[in-house]
């Protein structure tokens, strides 16, 4: 069934094994992310494992794409049966629309945007990420992934994003918000204090290494959230 954000909400992405998903589970991960083919991350899996994965799931999987042609992408949520699927990259309104027809009632689909880690101009910054939001909302998309935008790309920085523009955005939103980027068991309530989001999405905090997560990591961070639930 789709997914619903409602209440706060935690995300572990970054998935890759069977073991680092259980830990996660046992840690309050309400989202479990499984990055399907995006060679830019050193966390990204196969199509045949991000299937195997998902489905093997107590929780709700969400599949986070790039670039994924949209047959593609439809044939790949119809074989690992994802809450969510998670769109990066430049997926315009007619994608989104089409992914959105496709999927209703089996899946959401959430939208990753991008913040730098400092806005130079924070009110542009702010106007221009609304203006994607009110978009992704005609869209009847789910929810937005906030997170930190570099030369490489939005996602996968292990940068924190701006903070004052996260809560603006957060503010003003249409949508749901999940905060993204630079998350960890340390910073988790001074980020969800700073900028009130309907949840948080870490990934490369956790690990002992890129996309092998620790699972002492899992413990401090399964305190962290008890101590902001």
């Amino acid at each position: 069934m789709p997914a619903d954000v409602d209440g706060l909400v935690l995300k572990v992405c970054g998935l890759t094994r069977v073991a680092d998903l259980r830990c996660a589970e046992a840690a309050g991960a309400d989202y479990c992310g499984c990055i399907v083919e995006i060679e830019r991350s050193p966390r990204s899996l196969a199509r045949d494992e991000a299937v195997l994965l998902a489905r093997a799931c107590r929780v709700q999987p969400v599949l986070v794409v790039e670039h994924m042609p949209l047959d593609d992408l439809l044939g790949l949520a119809e074989a690992a049966h994802p809450a969510a699927v998670q769109l990066h990259g430049d997926a315009g309104a007619e994608y989104m629309l089409a992914l959105v027809d496709a999927l209703r009632g089996r899946a959401g689909v959430w939208r990753s945007l991008g913040l730098p880690a400092q806005a130079q101009n924070r009110d542009t910054a702010v106007a221009a990420a609304l203006a994607e939001i009110a978009a992704c909302r005609e869209a009847d998309v789910s929810a937005i992934v906030l997170d930190t935008h570099t030369e490489r790309g939005t996602g996968g920085t292990g940068q924190t994003c701006d903070w004052e523009a996260a809560a603006a955005i957060i503010t003003d939103s249409p949508l749901p918000v999940l905060l993204a980027g630079g998350l960890s068991p340390e910073n988790l309530r001074e980020a969800i204090e700073a900028t009130s989001p309907a949840g948080v999405d870490l990934s490369s905090s956790l690990e002992s290494s890129p996309g092998r997560k620790d699972p002492a990591r899992l413990r401090q961070l399964a305190a962290s959230w008890r101590a902001v639930e």
